[in-house]
């Protein structure tokens, strides 16, 4: 994620409990962080101001909800990729009942 937005989250979700990432890699052109959702966890809003691809690790579901309140389901199989354009703003759930697992690798613009 290439910005937290920490005061959306404490607004929109106040009980919020936030997923792990763990920062792999972040050099002058790329981040790898890795997430770890167990079920009800989230990123918080955040804004992605990098395009940027997530390698699935694991099952279960995410239910992404975006700035304009746009809602996707993301099944997740493990060794699925997506790729994202920036600027993307939103908000990622685990709804399902296992823990999510996912690298999200991002490429910085300068």
């Amino acid at each position: 994620m290439s910005k937290k937005l920490p005061d959306k989250t404490a607004q929109q979700e106040p009980d919020a409990k936030i997923a792990t990432e763990t920062v792999l890699l972040d050099n002058e052109t790329t981040r790898i962080s890795e997430w770890v959702f167990h079920p009800g966890e989230q990123t918080g809003w955040h804004l992605h101001d990098w395009d940027y691809v997530t390698v699935q690790q694991s099952g279960g579901c995410l239910r992404i909800v975006d700035s304009e309140d746009n809602v996707r389901m993301v099944n997740y199989s493990p060794g699925t990729t997506n790729f994202r354009k920036a600027t993307i703003e939103h908000n990622a759930t685990n709804v399902s009942g296992e823990v999510v697992k996912v690298l999200e690798i991002e490429y910085k613009n300068g």
